[in-house]
């Protein structure tokens, strides 16, 4: 497997773990979401500024991906939370 796919792959389990735990637990998602958000903006600033020093590859950062999994976990579970406490906001009405 090359490391695109196995990238990509992780990425969608990420997206597909944070869909279901954003559905079940929508509440909890919203509360995690300034943690999260604060750490993989942190991440990527790192990354960003590793790649400026030194003009290395994507496949030479070892925790890259993991901070790429967090943040499709992210917008996964802000999807599915947003739109089920945005359906249950419209009940309530």
């Amino acid at each position: 497997m090359s490391p695109k796919v196995k990238r990509r792959t992780l990425q969608f389990f990420g997206f597909i773990i944070g869909l279901v735990f954003g559905y079940f637990r929508p509440s909890q998602m919203q509360n995690l979401l300034p943690v999260l958000a604060i750490g993989v903006g942190i991440g990527y600033f790192i990354y960003s500024s590793s790649l400026s020093k030194e003009d290395d590859n994507v496949k030479e950062t070892a925790w890259f991906p993991l901070v790429q999994m967090v943040m499709y976990f992210l917008i996964g579970g802000v999807l599915s939370s947003s739109i089920l406490l945005a359906l249950e906001m419209r009940i309530m009405q």
